[in-house]
């Protein structure tokens, strides 16, 4: 939920939720009450009189007795100078908080509840008719008085007094008042608990959460996962943030990764680039030496210079290569150039360097002879002689063969998963091991008969700085670039490259280019 929705809600909590409970529970509560009070005076009471006037209740409550003495009065008076009378309809009201005085002659003649007529004041006196009087209510010490003056069928006037002890309802008003305070308070700070839980869990405990991870992460501590389940900006920030987290602790993985790796291959490139040093120190030593004494000696000495020369230039230019790569500066100048003669020169040039290693070039092509591709001519090069001299370079035999092969379509599926060179950890990248059929593709293969390449190796063959000396049980050590620099220059074609190898028969590094689409001179007539 959004943090608006959450605002919104959290009003509509504040406001009409309280209000909604406070009302239910008011219209409970004084329901009650007045279901209490009507079951005691035996008369209909509202809610809203028993909340705003209770004495007015009262009043109420009593009346249809007093209309009923009154009529007795105008009808009858005798009546209500009879005790037997008087007594009957005075315990009728006791159980209403009310009793009944009677004077005749000025004199009380009866008193229905004497303890409680001796807290009242005076009770009024005789009023004559003829001023206007009518039957009256009046307050009197925390009693309701209601007064019918009337005479007597002796012409003796007389009184009649219906008391009320009002006293009665008024701790139960204020017992009413404290309910409804308390339940309105209680309500109020129920729901106030609830929605401060509600926005700690949604607002508060995610920006704790957060808070906390930014702590971590400026200590330097990477490892402290931000998980925050809800789905408002706050979850949306927290999930951002902790994606943030983990970018950045890959970048610092694959900056210490990269480090160590650049030492490594440091390492090895000072070492690759000392022994073939030491040959040309040792070797041109011997003919200044006049060890070289015959013509003979000195082509043979001055042929090993010129190629440890050319190992030193090759990883020099590895290195730069790959440094291009990096930075993603290699240049490219693609052309459409046809398929067949690139690859009959590219294998003659490259052949007369392999011949000096004992090495067979073969050359199989089953595409059209007028087949283009779209590419880098140079770069394409740099390609294919970079996996040549690395199946050469871990051949450990004095003679050996490579096989370059062409199709039109890609008509080997890798045995293994495709695996891009950059990566953001790293590692190199699997994707679908269901290798697409594109149109338009050529796909080539380099085998060598080498010792092949361990399986658990295979796989990281194109990754950067990695050297597979050890499964392929050679003595030689290799930068880890060639491969490489291969997989980078192949992935900004548009193809890809992958490997098959089998331990004692060989290695198979394959790719792809784009095929240029042959152009229809044909005219539609």
């Amino acid at each position: 939920m959004k943090i608006r929705g959450r605002l919104i809600i959290a009003f509509l909590f504040v406001t009409i939720f309280p209000l909604a409970l406070i009302a239910v529970s008011y219209n409970v509560i004084l329901t009650n009450q007045a279901s209490t009070l009507e079951d005691d005076y035996q008369s209909d009471i509202s809610s809203e009189n028993l909340l705003l006037n209770p004495i007015h209740i009262l009043s109420t409550a009593t009346m249809t007795d007093f209309r009923n003495l009154v009529h007795v009065a105008d009808t009858n008076p005798d009546l209500l100078i009879r005790r037997d009378y008087l007594d009957k309809s005075n315990s009728d009201l006791s159980g209403r908080f009310s009793f009944i005085v009677v004077r005749k002659g000025g004199q009380e003649f009866y008193i229905g509840n004497t303890k409680a007529y001796h807290r009242l004041n005076p009770l009024p006196g005789f009023r004559n008719f003829e001023e206007g009087y009518t039957d009256t209510i009046s307050i009197d010490n925390g009693y309701l008085v209601k007064q019918k003056d009337f005479y007597l069928s002796s012409h003796e006037y007389a009184q009649l007094f219906l008391v009320t002890d009002y006293s009665e309802i008024l701790p139960r008003w204020r017992e009413l008042i404290r309910q409804l305070m308390i339940s309105g308070a209680l309500i109020l700070l129920g729901t106030a608990a609830l929605l401060v839980v509600w926005l700690y869990n949604g607002i508060v405990r995610p920006l704790n959460i957060l808070q906390i991870a930014t702590m971590q992460i400026g200590a330097g501590n990477l490892d402290t996962p931000v998980r925050v389940n809800s789905t408002d900006e706050i979850g949306e920030l927290c999930r951002d943030f902790e994606e943030m987290r983990i970018r950045l602790k890959e970048m610092i993985e694959e900056r210490i990764r990269y480090e160590q790796d650049t030492r490594d291959m440091m390492s090895n490139m000072a070492h690759d680039l000392q022994t073939p040093l030491t040959s040309i120190k040792g070797y041109s030593e011997g003919i200044l030496d006049g060890v070289a004494n015959t013509p003979e000696k000195q082509e043979k000495y001055l042929r090993t210079i010129s190629s440890k020369a050319n190992d030193m230039s090759y990883l020099v230019d590895q290195l730069s290569i790959f440094s291009k790569v990096e930075q993603n500066s290699l240049p490219y100048h693609f052309l459409d150039f046809p398929l067949d003669s690139y690859f009959t020169d590219c294998i003659e040039a490259i052949s007369l360097d392999m011949e000096t290693k004992h090495i067979t070039m073969h050359y199989e092509n089953t595409c059209p002879k007028d087949t283009k591709i779209h590419a880098d001519p140079e770069q394409l090069k740099r390609v294919v002689i970079n996996i040549i001299n690395n199946a050469v370079k871990y051949l450990d035999r004095s003679e050996g063969n490579i096989w370059i092969r062409l199709s039109e379509l890609p008509v080997k599926q890798p045995s293994a998963p495709l695996y891009r060179q950059l990566n953001p950890d790293g590692t190199p990248l699997e994707t679908n091991s269901e290798f697409p059929v594109p149109e338009h593709f050529i796909q080539i293969e380099i085998q060598d008969d080498g010792p092949g390449i361990d399986a658990e190796a295979l796989p990281h063959i194109f990754q950067r700085f990695y050297r597979a000396d050890a499964s392929r049980g050679s003595s030689k050590r290799g930068s880890g670039l060639g491969l490489a620099i291969v997989a980078r220059i192949i992935e900004d074609h548009g193809g890809r490259v992958w490997a098959d190898s089998t331990p004692d028969e060989g290695t198979s590094i394959y790719f792809t280019l784009k095929e240029t689409p042959q152009t229809d001179t044909t005219e539609n007539k």
